[in-house]
């Protein structure tokens, strides 16, 4: 029995060995992961810029490195100074009023900065956190700039002295194009002051330089035209065509973008066109209505074609429209037509005194505002012809047949305009008389309704 107590003592003592190390702490419990020191207080450094950030793995449990390293970059670009200098392109443009300061520091805002060759100073994670410390040697990010801003500049030189090429060969809108596109090559550096020297040895301030050029061209820009007004009449059909010329410098503008607009019978946007090789557009003014008051012919520079479409469109029209074109208001004379009315109306093959239909067609001219004369001083001679004939009883009923014609003759052209005929209109009544009556009223109908309204649409 002795001997079975003893080894029952010693197994409980080398369990309890096994169980609890030395210093009584259990071997069960894991080990903690001290944070380091910047983790728990942002570094500062006079030679670097810096970045930490982290970011929490249980929101985020697929990509919490990737975004702890942007929010780190981002950390690191806010703490690069930027500021407006004194002869810089954004300053000149808050000073010319173009910019308001808002915008300007909207521009400063969206000018992403791009760290190459940083590194990686430490990395820190725990069950539920990443950290990240990035840093960059402030006097290699300086290095890194100057050398990203000299190609800058070089490719907006390329671009201007393509600009001054198509400006030789008065391809204007050309060169507006590689002027923004010059100046939007160094839109990163639009705070600085921006000397280059070119291969000539000329000294300029480039990106100052392209917006000089830029209003140069604007402010140089004319938009002409011969005629002083449009004159829409009975001789040229109410269509008349002109030419409007866009100039540069007393040259011709090519590749201009225009819009014109005029009153209309539907409801029409303004028409796009670009200049030709000897800068001019024809523009062709017709189916103005003669109801419009006051009408016009508009034309401007359009503004939105000449903005290059992957360029910031904002602050291309705001470069634009700082040096507005003139913009031509051509008056529109509608000078409208005047009628004769010559009417033969009979009933059953005798002549007709009251002159229905001729009555009928002059008050519907006069109410559309139309004047009549004489066929002398008249533009178009309207003639009627018309004539009732016996179509039977039935019923102690009479029935009447209306045969009408109308006929519009050009006085100038000495042809026919516009012509209708008809020999269905009936009339019923209680005797021939009464439906020969009737059918001219039936027929007076359809002439003010139908027959005038498409005599006019065939000569306005």
């Amino acid at each position: 029995m002795k001997r079975y107590f003893f080894l029952l003592i010693f197994c409980a003592v080398s369990l309890a060995q096994c169980v609890t190390p030395k210093g009584g702490e259990s071997s069960a419990l894991p080990k903690v992961n001290p944070a380091p020191e910047w983790v728990l207080q942002r570094p500062i450094s006079n030679g670097y810029y810096i970045g930490v950030s982290s970011c929490n793995k249980k929101l985020n449990p697929v990509d919490y490195a990737a975004i702890a390293k942007k929010n780190a970059l981002s950390d690191m670009a806010s703490s690069v100074s930027v500021r407006v200098q004194g002869q810089s392109f954004l300053n000149t443009m808050e000073v010319n009023k173009v910019f308001s300061e808002d915008f300007t520091s909207s521009i400063n805002t969206t000018t992403d900065i791009v760290f190459e060759d940083y590194e990686t100073v430490g990395i820190y994670e725990n069950e539920s956190e990443y950290w990240i410390y990035l840093r960059i040697s402030k006097s290699a990010y300086q290095a890194q700039q100057e050398r990203k801003k000299n190609e800058a500049l070089n490719l907006a030189y390329q671009h201007y002295e393509s600009s001054v090429a198509s400006r030789k060969r008065n391809q204007i809108g050309s060169a507006i194009d590689e002027l923004f596109h010059a100046l939007f090559a160094i839109k990163p550096y639009w705070n600085e002051s921006n000397p280059f020297t070119t291969p000539n040895g000329e000294n300029l301030l480039l990106d100052q330089q392209i917006y000089a050029d830029i209003q140069g061209i604007m402010s140089a820009l004319k938009l002409t035209s011969d005629e002083s007004a449009v004159v829409l009449n009975s001789k040229n059909n109410y269509a008349q065509s002109l030419d409007v010329e866009a100039m540069h410098n007393g040259s011709p503008a090519i590749g201009i973008p225009i819009l014109y607009h005029f009153p209309t019978d539907k409801f029409t946007r303004a028409k796009k066109v670009i200049t030709g090789t000897n800068g001019k557009i024809t523009v062709s003014v017709a189916n103005v209505p003669m109801s419009s008051k006051l009408p016009q012919l508009e034309i401007k520079l359009d503004i939105e074609s000449m903005i290059p479409s992957d360029l910031d469109d904002k602050i291309c029209r705001k470069i634009l429209q700082s040096t507005p074109v003139n913009e031509l208001n051509i008056p529109i004379h509608l000078v409208k037509p005047t009628f004769c009315i010559k009417s033969i109306e009979r009933e059953f093959d005798q002549n007709n005194q009251q002159q229905l239909l001729a009555i009928a067609a002059q008050t519907y001219l006069t109410q559309q505002g139309y004047q009549t004369s004489s066929s002398s001083k008249a533009d178009y001679t309207i003639e009627i012809e018309a004539n009732t004939k016996a179509a039977g009883q039935a019923n102690d009923f009479s029935s009447a047949i209306l045969e009408m014609k109308l006929t519009l003759k050009d006085n100038q052209e000495n042809n026919i305009r516009y012509q209708n005929d008809t020999n269905s209109i009936k009339g019923v009544q209680l005797s021939i008389p009464a439906a020969g009556v009737e059918a001219y009223k039936k027929g007076k109908i359809k002439l003010e309704d139908e027959w005038l309204n498409l005599m006019l649409q065939a000569i306005l």
